[in-house]
């Protein structure tokens, strides 16, 4: 059983960025990605643009507080486990970069947040294009990096979880 446990701040961050990555990546992929780009879809871009604007600053606070806290023991393992911890964070800070240039070069800003109008079709946009291919390399990274979290605790039997816990 580790001995390290991280702060309750990062576990509480860790949780909420969890909870709101999987539900952006649900939303964005199975409603948004499958609705016309009709007015009827404004409300939903409006939220989906917010709450992607949250999760890089949920980013951007973990991989922060992560630099000023304490960090667990520097073993082989824990060096491999913070190099996808860097992989996860930059994948998903690009995932809010290009959705970011996606509403800039299609004019999503004003449609959303004025009086605009939706483009035709986002797919036309290259930033719409990696946006995609992104988001499934963060499906492809979180679902990895649940497999390896419970290999550590199921098979290994490592407790590893707890540290992403409050218990003791």
């Amino acid at each position: 059983m580790p001995t390290f446990c991280y702060a309750k701040s990062q576990i509480v961050l860790h949780w909420v960025a969890a909870l709101v990555i999987t539900l952006m990546l649900v939303t964005g992929t199975f409603i948004l990605a499958t609705m016309p780009n009709t007015p009827a879809k404004i409300g939903m871009l409006r939220i989906h643009m917010m709450m992607g604007t949250l999760v890089a600053v949920l980013t951007v606070v973990r991989v922060l507080m992560g630099r000023m806290l304490p960090a667990p023991p520097d073993t082989a393992a824990q060096k491999v486990a913070h190099l996808g911890q860097i992989v996860i964070n930059l994948t998903v800070l690009l995932l809010a970069a290009s959705g970011s240039v996606l509403a800039l070069q299609s004019g999503l800003l004003d449609a959303v947040f004025g009086s605009g109008a939706l483009p035709e079709d986002f797919k036309v946009f290259t930033a719409r294009q990696i946006h995609g291919w992104v988001s499934k390399g963060v499906m492809f990274l979180v679902v990895t990096h649940v497999v390896v979290a419970l290999y550590h605790q199921i098979v290994m039997k490592d407790g590893v979880l707890a540290r992403m816990t409050f218990r003791k």
